[in-house]
């Protein structure tokens, strides 16, 4: 069987691990630690392009990509994936082809990350578009200058720049949210210093 086979030597040529298997696109996705790398469709292989280099390789050796259909309640939809044929110059290697799917699999994890990866303050755990707003009137405009303020400048700041208090709540959801965490599970030690450093007039109100 195609799938086996080609597991078999992802595994023995490669250093990807956790590999396993998912239907999606009406075929059978590989993936390794959560990232999907391959797509096998009757006898066909397709590697996954996550990026514009990937896609202009594949591309300039004449790969097709994957065509399926989506389904929506009145009809079907063709579509093109990122998801092209193994290049002809090596599709009868096996070793060669579980080099590439290394190769792809860097690409899509790298990708992964990048969309994991909160690029603005409402993203960041506690964080939320009133609070970013907020943040912004108070002239923090970036994840980067929150940090560089850190929890407490920034509750200063916000609590200067609104007519009404915003609660003490926001310095812990502020200190949570450059730790990554809730701000329900800092510590009461982290929260006493965190006041403490604030001070009396920014606490209460």
């Amino acid at each position: 069987m195609m799938l086996e086979s080609f597991v078999d030597s992802i595994e023995k040529h490669t250093e990807l691990k956790n590999i396993n298997v998912r239907s999606v696109f009406g075929g059978k996705g590989v993936l390794s630690d959560g990232v999907m790398f391959a797509l096998i469709k009757g006898n066909k292989l397709y590697l996954r392009a996550s990026n514009d280099k990937l896609k202009q390789e594949f591309m300039k050796q004449a790969c097709t990509p994957y065509e399926f259909n989506w389904r929506s309640p009145s009809r079907n939809y063709p579509s093109i994936s990122s998801y092209y044929t193994v290049p002809d110059c090596i599709a009868h290697c096996d070793k060669q082809v579980a080099l590439l799917c290394e190769e792809v699999w860097t690409a899509g994890r790298v990708e992964k990350i990048r969309k994991e990866t909160p690029t603005r303050i409402k993203d960041l755990p506690n964080m939320q578009y009133k609070t970013e707003r907020m943040l912004r009137k108070a002239g923090i405009n970036s994840i980067d200058e929150l940090r560089e303020q850190g929890p407490v400048n920034a509750y200063k700041a916000v609590c200067v720049s609104q007519e009404r208090h915003p609660g003490v709540n926001l310095l812990f959801c502020l200190a949570g949210a450059l730790e990554g965490i809730h701000w329900s599970i800092i510590p009461d030690t982290m929260r006493q210093s965190l006041s403490h450093e604030a001070g009396a007039d920014f606490i209460t109100h």
